[in-house]
C-alpha cells in the first residue's frame, strides 16, 4: 500500500464584503452557533461525563455545527489538563465562529465566494500571501472558517495545503540569534535592523491612544511583522546555499523570565516562524541550547559576564573584540557542530562538546559554573 505524501496546512485571513441584509445574516447565525456552543459546554462540564449525551435531534443545522466544536473545545480542554495538571473549566468567552466553504467567483471583481453554512455566499478577495502561497505548489482547500475581527468585520480563514519536501541536515550550518539592538543576527555576518525603533513608536502610539480613551494596541504586533519578515528572508537565503538554519531551543526559551525590553517572546516567535516556513521550503532546521553564547569567547573559549557591554564583547582574558549579536550566532553554530566550549567547574578548563583537544583557561582566568 502506498504511503501517504506528508502535508503541512497554512491559513490564511481574507476579508469579506457582504452588502448589509448579508452581513446581518451572517451575524445572526454567528451569534446563534455561539448560544449554542455555550450551552452545550456548559452542559456537558457540569455533568462531568466522558462521554456525551446531548442531541441536536429537530435544533438544525447550527446546534448540530455547535455540538461539534464543543466536543473539540471540551477534548482540547482535558488534554491540557492532563498535561499541565491545572483544572479546565468552563470557558467564559467563546469566540464569534461558523463553518463555510470555498468558492471560486466568476464574472465579478471579487475572487472567491464564502458559503457560509448555514447562511449567505459572501464575496471575498485575495491578496498578495494567498497569491504567493499558490504559486509555490500550495493548493487552496474547499473550507473555511467565518469568524469577526477586532474591528467588527467579518473575515473568513481559508486553508492551503502544502506538500512536505524531506529535509536533510546538510552539516553546513546558519547560526541565528534574536535580540533588540539587531532583530536577527547571523553567523555569515548578516546584521538585521534594530527592534528598538518599532518599540518606541508602539510605545508612543499607545500612550497616545491611552491619552485619548482608546482601545491600547499590543506592543508584539508590529515586532512579530518585523520577525516574520526576517524570518522569510533567512529561510529563502539557507535554501538557495542549502544550509542548515541553527536556533536558540524552544523549550530552553519558554523557561526563560521574563527580562530585558521584549523577555523571550520575541525569539520564540521567530523560532516557530522560522519552523513553519522550512518545514513548508524543505529546509532542515536544528535547535541547540542557547546557554552563554553571547559571554563566551570565540577565540580562547573564556566564559564571563563581564566580557559583554551592550552590543560590545570584549573578553578579559585574550582580548578579542567582537560585536556580541554576531558572536553569539557564531557561537550558536559552533556549538551546533560540537565544538562550543562548557566550563565543569571554577577553574575547571574548557571541555568541548565533541572529542577536541582541552585547552586550559589562560593565566589568571577563572570560569564560573
Amino acid at each position: 500500500m502506498p504511503t501517504k505524501e506528508p502535508t503541512a496546512v497554512r491559513a490564511y485571513t481574507l476579508r469579506l464584503f457582504p452588502n448589509p441584509g448579508k452581513a446581518k445574516e451572517a451575524f445572526g447565525i454567528l451569534l446563534e452557533q455561539r448560544a449554542w456552543l455555550y450551552e452545550f459546554t456548559r452542559q456537558h462540564m457540569a455533568t462531568g461525563e466522558e462521554t456525551w449525551t446531548t442531541s441536536t435531534a429537530g435544533l438544525g443545522w447550527a446546534a448540530n455545527r455547535a455540538l461539534h466544536r464543543a466536543k473539540g473545545i471540551v477534548k482540547a480542554g482535558r488534554n491540557s489538563s492532563i498535561a499541565t495538571g491545572q483544572r479546565f473549566n468552563t470557558p467564559r468567552c467563546l469566540p464569534l465562529l461558523g463553518d463555510g466553504t470555498v468558492e471560486p467567483a466568476t464574472g465579478t471583481s471579487f475572487d472567491f465566494w464564502i458559503k457560509q453554512t448555514p447562511g449567505p455566499r459572501m464575496p471575498a478577495k485575495s491578496h498578495r500571501a494567498l497569491n504567493g502561497a499558490l504559486r509555490r505548489g500550495g493548493t487552496l482547500t474547499n473550507t473555511a472558517e467565518i469568524a469577526v475581527d477586532r474591528k467588527g468585520r467579518l473575515i473568513a480563514r481559508v486553508f492551503v495545503r502544502f506538500p512536505i519536501p524531506v529535509a536533510v541536515d546538510t552539516g553546513d550550518y546558519i547560526g541565528v540569534d534574536v535580540g533588540v539592538n539587531h532583530g536577527v543576527a547571523c553567523s555569515d555576518g548578516y546584521l538585521g535592523k534594530s527592534l528598538r525603533p518599532i518599540l518606541d513608536r508602539t510605545r508612543d502610539k499607545r500612550a497616545e491612544q491611552q491619552r485619548q480613551g482608546h482601545e491600547k494596541s499590543s506592543t508584539r504586533s508590529a515586532c512579530k511583522q518585523f520577525l516574520d519578515r526576517e524570518a522569510q528572508r533567512l529561510v529563502a537565503s539557507a535554501k538557495r546555499g542549502n544550509k542548515t538554519l541553527v536556533l536558540e531551543s524552544s523549550t530552553a526559551l519558554g523557561n526563560l523570565k521574563p527580562s530585558g525590553s521584549i523577555g523571550a517572546w520575541a525569539r520564540r516567535h521567530e523560532g516557530q516562524r522560522i519552523h513553519d516556513l522550512a518545514e513548508v521550503a524543505g529546509v532542515a532546521v536544528k535547535e541547540i541550547w542557547p546557554a552563554y553564547t553571547s559571554i563566551t569567547c570565540e577565540v580562547c573559549g573564556y566564559r564571563n559576564p563581564k566580557n559583554r557591554r551592550g552590543i560590545d564583547f570584549c573578553c578579559l582574558s585574550c582580548g578579542h573584540v567582537a560585536h556580541t549579536d554576531l558572536l553569539a550566532s557564531r557561537n550558536i553554530r559552533r556549538r551546533a557542530t560540537g565544538v562550543f566550549p562548557f566550563g565543569e567547574g571554577s577553574k575547571a578548563g574548557i571541555k568541548y562538546d565533541s572529542p577536541h583537544s582541552p585547552t586550559p583557561l589562560p593565566s589568571g582566568g577563572v570560569e564560573k559554573s
